[in-house]
């Protein structure tokens, strides 16, 4: 597969695809990742289900969301799991975003590649979004878990995070929050620690580890949203990207 690597100040940003080892070698080397999150693909066609029923700000089809059955959704995540583990430092600690249809699927994948599935964090949010549920979702989970060790660094959390998503966003349709994103950057790791985002999106967490001065190695595979980051870093630092790989 062909990939691009960037350079954005203290982070890394590819273009490609994280279950890709060629690339992961090359992104990553002989660094050690302290942290995992990432927010992947729910499985549940948002782009296409949301189309004719709600206006979307942003309507860029999410890679991989069309996988809709779950032994198919357990092998896709499986196979990016396996190909991020040699990377992880000795105490790690694992995020994953999910929701309800897919959230067993993950906790199979996670038992399969021996990644402690340990708590099953709520993100409340204020409000649900228009759907055709019988309960409009007003939440998402998190898969918590670690990879044989973990570190905790701050004082006991909450298992239920109460905080607002955006209303809309023009940079990705389920962009998360960054005040949720730096909460978890917070509870395991330390200034100049690595983390890891595999579906990087509009890159959220990049902008999170440049507020903690923390350092982000990202993937996307999608070329519009690797724009997207680019300019937003480029917003926020003045700092333009650096192509420093193209393979």
């Amino acid at each position: 597969m062909s990939y691009q690597i960037y350079k954005l100040g203290e982070h890394k940003l590819a273009h490609g695809d994280c279950r890709d080892k060629e690339l992961l070698k090359e992104l990553i080397g002989n660094e050690k990742i302290d942290s995992i999150i990432t927010d992947v693909p729910y499985g549940i066609s948002y782009i296409k289900n949301k189309k004719g029923f709600a206006k979307l700000s942003c309507n860029i089809e999410i890679e991989n969301d069309n996988i809709s059955n779950e032994s198919d959704y357990e092998k896709f995540m499986v196979e990016w799991i396996e190909c991020i583990k040699p990377y992880l430092n000795e105490k790690n600690s694992i995020y994953i975003f999910n929701t309800d249809k897919m959230i067993f699927a993950l906790k199979n994948a996670m038992n399969k590649c021996n990644i402690k599935f340990s708590q099953l964090l709520i993100w409340v949010k204020n409000s649900a979004p228009i759907g055709r549920l019988d309960y409009l979702p007003q939440h998402e989970f998190i898969a918590y878990g670690w990879y044989k060790k973990h570190k905790f660094v701050k004082s006991k959390d909450k298992s239920v995070i109460f905080c607002p998503k955006p209303n809309k966003s023009e940079l990705h349709a389920t962009m998360k929050p960054p005040i949720l994103l730096r909460r978890l950057i917070l509870n395991n790791t330390k200034i100049n620690d690595i983390i890891f985002d595999g579906f990087a999106g509009s890159g959220s967490l990049i902008i999170s580890a440049e507020h903690l001065k923390r350092k982000c190695i990202a993937i996307e595979i999608n070329e519009e949203h690797i724009q997207t980051i680019i300019k937003r870093y480029k917003k926020l630092t003045g700092i333009d990207a650096k192509l420093i790989k193209n393979g």
